[in-house]
């Protein structure tokens, strides 16, 4: 499949960073997905409030916040959104161990940690959560 020719979703990016943002944006794009961009909790409220926007999910850089704070704060935007609810959320991982390189951990109904070792591992989890969440849907 040529997910850039193919894909058709939305990712939701929250990303504080100003060198990191541009660099994953045209990451996700590279790997078909359309992208929106909020600069920070604030900004993201913002966006998706009158539920205007819809994304097939919230992907968090995490700067300077533990990763439950990040989570939270990518639930807090999810209660804003025009959503069910259920919309797939990733918190990716500043800093961690070399033990958890790789590796990707669910912490809620549809909510994932990830401690990426390359772009690939990001790519599977976005896809298979997004495939997962529209089949849910579909039901």
């Amino acid at each position: 499949m040529n997910t850039a020719q193919e894909n058709h979703q939305t990712i939701f990016l929250v990303e504080e960073d100003d060198d990191t943002r541009p660099v994953l944006k045209r990451s996700l794009q590279t790997f078909g997905y359309r992208v929106m961009v909020a600069l920070d909790e604030e900004d993201a409220i913002e966006r998706v409030g009158g539920g205007g926007v819809h994304a097939n999910l919230i992907l968090i850089n995490c700067v300077r916040k533990t990763l439950e704070e990040a989570v939270n704060i990518g639930r807090h935007i999810r209660d804003h959104a025009s959503s069910d609810g259920h919309t797939p959320l990733i918190v990716i991982a500043e800093k961690y161990g070399e033990d958890l390189a790789g590796t990707d951990e669910k912490v809620g109904e549809n909510d994932w940690f990830t401690y990426p070792e390359d772009a690939d591992q990001l790519r599977n989890l976005i896809s298979r959560l997004i495939k997962a969440a529209s089949a849910a849907e579909a039901i």
